[in-house]
């Protein structure tokens, strides 16, 4: 495809040939298997609606498996003042630990101060954010939370020669957004089209009726015809429009974090979130065996990007300043990754941008709605919504029926 908000096709593995027949239908096509459009298929068949999950790669193939596996409320919202936010965050936190508990670790995050004054402002917030998500299952007595001893905090390799004169630590859960967005897709009985690329749509008079799919591992056409239709594509949305509908109109702009993999140091044993100027934060967190580090965010024109020699320069300065006793350019990346994440506009002004997410009515198609913006923690609350509106049938089993594991696992913690 030509236009630049799209990435190169993902590669098909081996054994992605479908079995499925030429003309499919359903009550709900739902476009865009991340975590948003894997959630939708699981609320849809908790309430016994049909439906289908198209993507032209993998389920969880795209920016669901470049964030920053966390479901939190977001600590960030405690400083900038978006208390509901934050109160929502915390309580789906809950609810992912509770349905998917093999895909969810609890963790106590450290956030290091650099002053008295600071550090009593951080006992303070985050005391606050730690009442309000109390909510915890599965929660281990062994994590501490509050106020870190100065010789547990002296004993961490980071504190060594940096600014920082103490620590505050506060509850988030880990968790492995590929996976959790797999084992979601799981637990549906969606007609699953991995590896299907939309070639043309036809419509009827109440709005879209059909669109015709080629599988990208054999070349064969198929038709499926929804009632309903519902995109989830992320940061690729204003691309797909385009190219699809010839449609202008750009609903998000977006922004990008990095990621970058370095082995394990001893004695880094607790994830750090440091505190950075404008809102920002630089997350180190030791995870599966080795040294996550990350920052966010930077606006980029397009759904995919590479990460950008100023950005890894960037952080690679962040992380000197902040903790310089690690030796970070002596230390191989062991990997790198860039998420994407789109944003809608605040109020309609571009330049106030919302981390909230919109289900978009498209004023042509009355029966399509775009998701637009959202983040992996509320996923499962926004399709929530969105299911009950579209059936209108509300589904308690949501937040309670635990995720199948879609590789037959018994367990994933790490």
């Amino acid at each position: 495809m030509s236009d630049p908000a799209w990435p190169a096709p993902p590669p098909i593995p081996r054994d992605a040939i479908s079995p499925l027949p030429a003309t499919l239908e359903v009550e709900v096509a739902i476009l865009g298997a991340g975590i948003h459009g894997a959630a939708l298929a699981r609320e849809l068949t908790l309430r016994g609606v049909s439906c289908a999950l198209v993507d032209k790669g993998e389920v969880g193939g795209g920016t669901s498996q470049w964030s920053s596996q966390l479901l939190h409320g977001g600590i960030r919202y405690m400083l900038t003042g978006d208390i509901r936010q934050m109160r929502e965050g915390l309580a789906e936190r809950a609810t992912w630990a509770r349905i998917a508990p093999h895909r969810c670790r609890w963790e106590a995050f450290w956030m290091p101060h650099r002053y008295w004054l600071e550090g009593l402002a951080h006992r303070f917030g985050i005391g606050l954010y730690d009442h309000w998500g109390a909510e915890r299952p599965g929660w281990s007595a062994d994590l501490a939370l509050g106020r870190v001893p100065q010789g547990v905090f002296q004993a961490d390799a980071r504190s060594a020669g940096g600014p920082f004169r103490g620590a505050t630590a506060y509850a988030d859960l880990m968790t492995w957004d590929r996976e959790l967005t797999k084992d979601l897709a799981a637990s549906s009985e969606a007609v699953r089209l991995d590896f299907h690329e939309p070639e043309g749509f036809e419509t009827t008079a109440e709005g879209l009726g059909s669109v015709r799919l080629r599988d990208r591992a054999d070349g064969t056409l198929r038709q499926l015809r929804a009632r309903r239709w519902v995109f989830a594509l992320g940061p690729w949305t204003d691309g797909a429009m385009a190219q699809w509908f010839g449609e202008t109109r750009k609903r998000l702009r977006l922004s990008s974090g990095i990621h970058l993999w370095f082995d394990a140091v001893p004695g880094c044993d607790r994830p750090w979130a440091i505190r950075r100027p404008r809102g920002r934060i630089l997350f180190v967190i030791p995870r599966d065996g080795m040294l996550q580090v990350g920052t966010t965010e930077r606006e980029v024109e397009d759904g995919w990007v590479p990460i950008v020699a100023a950005e890894r320069e960037e952080l690679f300065e962040a992380l000197e300043a902040n903790l310089p006793a690690i030796p970070w350019r002596r230390m191989p990346v062991r990997s790198e990754e860039l998420g994407v994440r789109p944003l809608v506009a605040a109020g309609g002004v571009t330049t106030h941008l919302s981390r909230e997410a919109i289900l978009d009515r498209h004023p042509r198609f009355a029966n399509l709605t775009l998701v637009l913006g959202g983040k992996l923690t509320t996923a499962r609350a926004l399709m929530d919504h969105l299911a009950t509106g579209l059936t209108g049938r509300r589904c308690e089993a949501s937040t309670t029926e635990p995720l199948r594991l879609w590789d037959g696992q018994k367990a994933q913690i790490r």
